[in-house]
């Protein structure tokens, strides 16, 4: 019996040194994990780096931008704060040996110093940043504007380093695992309380592999798709287009990059609410991934931006490209709202018109821009003859800014004289009111028709504040006429944007304030076919305007798709008529009833009428016989400068003191006691 314990007992020292060998080297093993851990976390950590400079870097743009516009509650301070974050991040990034594997180390530390140079530079002009200043804004943007692919390239560059390295290091942690499995097999005869310890290590060890993995996996995700709609980023369209651009060289193929944004996108966001344009890009974001092919490539870029990959040939890029345009115009139901919008589609192919990733995107871009300038809900592919005409319009779009920022830029108000229509066809006609048109004299490329500049200015959103300098300035020079003795009235356009404002009446009472315009001379005139996202709003801002004095006209009416019930709504004090009716109403007799009913339509509804386009004495005659109140055309003057029109008042004004001598029963022509050719040929 006891040479039986004495073996049993040889027997579990022999095991339990054999276990507290095992044991040993399965700490060894599991020091080795931990380690292996710890360096999976800080990998984690330090992969946002790149991504957290280039937010950063994008936020500091938004930021000045933001505070020079006075958009937003963005103050200096918020300025220099975002300042500070961006400077110390892209210190840290450069101090801190992250150049990734990806990026040559030279290229790397010429883009480190050349940063660091450049916020150098820029730093006084940060620091003394006032709003409005926009030469200040300019020349920091200028300052910065050489890293914007750069930072980018960097970031996208140092995240898929550390996830290449992540990689590395699941390798590492997969063979540890296998021998921790081993363990787990040989353990199996030991003691209870050595098997149970080593079994609980075991599965922690087990359970921090599988969160790294959970993590890894999550960070890949992360760097390369969109949190918001799911698909997939500008990061991961780029790795795309690589391997695309490599596997149509390998197969001597071609493909296309669709670049794609949503038309008034921001007017949903201003009108609806932030979460629900954020829903309206989930919705959009389906119905794009419902066209394409699993191969297909479809991401989102930021914003309302989106882009697709596709290899097809030309025929089915029409196809495909209409459909998406047909798709995204449909009807969105969101919230209990009915959403309308529509979409511009830009195309660019490899590799006979863009050869590389980088032109892909660019020459993408400038067919979108194309698109957008051809009408908008429509798609253009890239041409090389864009490159011209785009730059010389974006150069236009710039000057047109700076235009309404400075007194040479060439922008200038020119009037219209509006008559009034006596029953008496012996009295002069004399001018009671002018409107209000915007000429451009640009300093190097002369006359630029209004047409093409004014849709520069609602192309780019910039179209209220040219109608708010417009309404300013002649209201101030309305003002000094005014007090020369000239009582006249001014009418002036506002555009379909402002009527979606709705800081309009404020905006407009300000400039009443500010000029000493007398509410009772200005007439705002809305275009029938305007295209307001809420009518009862802009029904109600009209209101507030003529409740305190100023009148409203409807202009250009009979071109658009109103309603009596539309125009019954709206306390409208005038309609004019559109000139296109008033042309042939000498020849043409469907004119003349057209005209004919528009004047009834009016005096039975209590309003002013002004005909538009008046040419000759025959019209004069005509549209006198309808009681019609005001003419305007060029039988009475084109429009003019502010010289020439003071120069045509004071000539009437000495005319009507001669008039008042003549005998009553003198016939003197209205034409000739009024107006000379000189004031018709201005």
């Amino acid at each position: 019996m006891k040479k039986q314990i004495k073996w049993l007992a040889l027997i579990y020292l022999a095991a339990v040194g054999a276990l507290l060998f095992l044991e040993v080297a399965h700490f060894k093993e599991m020091r080795k994990v931990s380690s292996q851990i710890g360096e999976s976390y800080d990998l984690i950590s330090s992969r946002d780096e790149g991504l957290r400079l280039e937010v950063e870097y994008r936020r500091f743009q938004y930021k000045v931008a933001s505070y020079v516009r006075g958009q937003g509650e963005v103050s200096h301070a918020d300025v220099l704060t975002w300042f500070d974050i961006f400077w110390s991040r892209a210190h840290s990034i450069a101090t801190e040996n992250s150049i990734p594997d990806g990026m040559d180390a030279k290229q790397a530390t010429i883009l480190f110093a050349d940063m660091r140079e450049a916020l150098k530079q820029v730093d006084p002009l940060v620091q003394n940043l006032r709003r409005g200043d926009e030469e200040a804004l300019s020349a920091i943007q200028k300052g910065l504007e050489a890293f914007d692919g750069r930072v980018t390239e960097l970031a996208v560059a140092i995240a898929q380093t550390r996830v290449e390295e992540a990689a590395s290091l699941q390798d590492n942690l997969d063979l540890a695992l296998q021998g921790i499995d081993t363990l787990l097999i040989t353990s199996t005869a030991g003691g209870v309380l050595i098997l149970t310890l080593f079994g609980v290590e075991a599965f922690r060890a087990r359970r921090a592999e599988r969160k790294i993995k959970i993590r890894e996996a999550r960070v890949r995700f992360l760097a390369e798709h969109d949190s918001l709609t799911r698909l997939g980023n500008r990061a991961y369209l780029n790795i795309k287009m690589k391997e695309f651009i490599k596997e149509a060289k390998a197969q001597d193929e071609s493909f296309h990059l669709l670049l794609l944004d949503l038309d008034k996108f921001k007017d949903v966001n201003d009108t609806f609410g932030h979460p629900t344009g954020d829903q309206l890009l989930k919705n959009a974001a389906r119905r794009l991934s419902g066209i394409f092919r699993s191969d297909d490539i479809v991401a989102r870029l930021g914003g309302d931006e989106f882009a697709i990959l596709i290899k097809a040939d030309m025929l089915d890029i029409e196809k495909v490209v209409s459909r998406v345009i047909a798709a995204l115009s449909s009807s969105f139901v969101i919230n209990g709202h009915e959403i309308h919008i529509s979409t511009s589609v830009g195309v660019s192919r490899y590799p006979d018109l863009s050869d590389t990733a980088d032109d892909l995107m660019r020459d993408a871009d400038l067919a979108l821009y194309a698109a957008k300038n051809a009408g908008r809900n429509t798609w253009a592919l890239y041409k090389h003859s864009m490159s011209v005409e785009i730059k010389h319009r974006m150069g236009l779009e710039a000057d047109l800014r700076n235009a309404l920022n400075s007194e040479t830029g060439g922008l200038e108000v020119y009037y219209q004289p509006q008559v009034l229509f006596t029953e008496n066809k012996n009295e002069a006609l004399s001018v009671v009111g002018v409107e209000a048109l915007v000429r451009w004299f640009h300093p190097e490329h002369g006359a630029i028709p209004p047409m093409d500049f004014i849709d520069i200015a609602e192309s780019t959103g910039i179209i209220d504040e040219l109608s708010s300098w417009v309404t300013r300035q002649a209201c101030e020079d309305v003002v000094l006429w005014h007090k020369a003795g000239f009582d006249i009235s001014l009418a002036v356009n506002l555009s379909p944007h402002q009527l979606n404002n709705r800081y309009l009446p404020d905006e407009i009472f300000q400039v009443l304030r500010d000029t000493g315009m007398a509410a009772d001379k200005l007439t705002l005139e809305i275009t029938e076919s305007a295209a307001v996202q809420n009518t009862q709003t802009a029904v109600e801002m009209l209101d507030i305007l003529n409740k305190r004095g100023i009148s409203l006209a409807m202009d250009d009416f009979g071109t658009g798709y109103s309603n009596l019930g539309y125009l019954k709504s709206l306390p409208l004090d005038c309609l004019k008529i559109d000139r296109s009716f008033v042309t042939h109403i000498e020849t043409n007799e469907e004119d003349r009833k057209l005209v004919r009913g528009i004047v009834n339509l009016a005096r039975g509804m209590g309003l002013k009428v002004v005909a538009e386009g008046v040419e000759t004495e025959h019209q004069v005659e005509f549209l006198r016989s309808l009681h019609c109140d005001v003419g305007q055309g060029y039988l009475f003057g084109r429009p003019m400068n502010k010289l020439k029109l003071v120069a045509m008042l004071e000539r009437e004004r000495a005319q009507a003191n001669l008039w008042n001598e003549l005998n009553d029963n003198e016939d003197v022509p209205y034409r000739e006691a009024t107006f000379h050719d000189d004031e018709l040929s201005s």
